[in-house]
């Protein structure tokens, strides 16, 4: 993590499971376990949480677009507790 940015590739379980596993490194970007925070994306935010495995479930996000494995999902901080995500490599249903 770098100048409030998170990038990360789903794995083939990430992407089938809707979960994105967060690396030790990586963590502190993020909340803590269950606190929650704002995702803008596609134009919708979305309240999410890290739960106690250090995963973000990402099921809420897949109501128009499909992560498949490989996508990269890149979080960038805009303000404490808000982050927009863009998602390169995503399937639009």
């Amino acid at each position: 993590m770098a100048d409030g940015k998170f990038s990360k590739a789903l794995s083939r379980s990430e992407a089938k499971h809707r979960y994105v596993r967060i690396p030790k490194d990586d963590r502190d970007f993020f909340p803590q376990a269950h606190e929650p925070f704002v995702v803008k994306y596609d134009g919708k935010e979305f309240e999410m949480k890290v739960n106690h495995k250090h995963d973000l479930m990402t099921g809420q996000l897949y109501r128009n677009t499909k992560f498949v494995e490989g996508t990269v999902l890149n979080f960038e901080t805009k303000k404490k507790g808000h982050y927009v995500l863009v998602a390169d490599g995503a399937i639009d249903w």
